[in-house]
């Protein structure tokens, strides 16, 4: 059920297209690296430009447009670490996994995200950023970007974990009002490898994804 409300049928004041849009305005200058600007920063100077740009494009409000999803594919997956994600998530259960049994959980996360954020990116053109602050762990390297995202009736709060590694910031957790999207994920692949294995992840995953 945990997993059902990021990934599927989500609390209007949790909605995914709020996680898109503050992961994608958050990392989409990610080319741009640390040490020149810092996270908070980045979001501050993106926002405005990416809401723009989804503003002026029609294809981008259409949730079927072939364009959403290349627009996905090439501004919002990259900047999740998949293999970070999924290893924080599985926990003690990641051991228990074959290698291509991790490459396959990892892969249809992807897929699973693909089509989620797809779905939700039209919503974008009705929602704002707002950087609230940065709690820093590890200077350079790790460090939380608290948002709010604005535009419904009550603003939502949205904390990401970044890392930072050769190919730039990473979102590597997800916190909406309080609850961490890579706990829900464990606590959900907890009960799936009790009660089926590894193998039960892997069929959970590629059933969301019509598989």
């Amino acid at each position: 059920m945990i997993l059902r409300r990021f990934l599927g049928e989500l609390n209007p004041r949790m909605s995914l297209a709020g996680i898109l849009i503050g992961v994608m305005l958050a990392l989409s200058a990610t080319h741009v690296r640390a040490e020149v600007q810092p996270p908070d920063e980045l979001v501050r100077k993106l926002a405005a430009e990416m809401t723009q740009a989804v503003r002026n494009d029609p294809e981008l409000q259409n949730p079927g447009s072939v364009k959403i999803s290349d627009f996905v594919q090439k501004n919002i997956l990259p900047r999740f670490d998949f293999e970070r994600i999924t290893q924080i998530a599985m926990g003690r259960n990641w051991a228990k996994a074959s290698p291509p049994e991790q490459k396959q959980i990892i892969a249809e996360f992807g897929k699973l995200l693909t089509r989620t954020y797809s779905n939700a990116i039209a919503t974008l053109k009705d929602l704002d950023v707002d950087v609230k602050s940065t709690r820093v762990t590890t200077a350079n390297v790790d460090v939380t970007v608290k948002t709010q995202m604005i535009g419904r009736p009550q603003p939502v709060a949205i904390d990401y974990g970044l890392i930072n590694g050769p190919n730039g910031w990473k979102v590597y957790d997800v916190t909406v009002e309080g609850i961490s999207l890579v706990a829900a994920y464990r606590d959900e692949f907890n009960g799936l490898v009790s009660a089926s294995g590894v193998q039960g992840v892997i069929d959970a995953l590629k059933k969301k994804n019509g598989g």
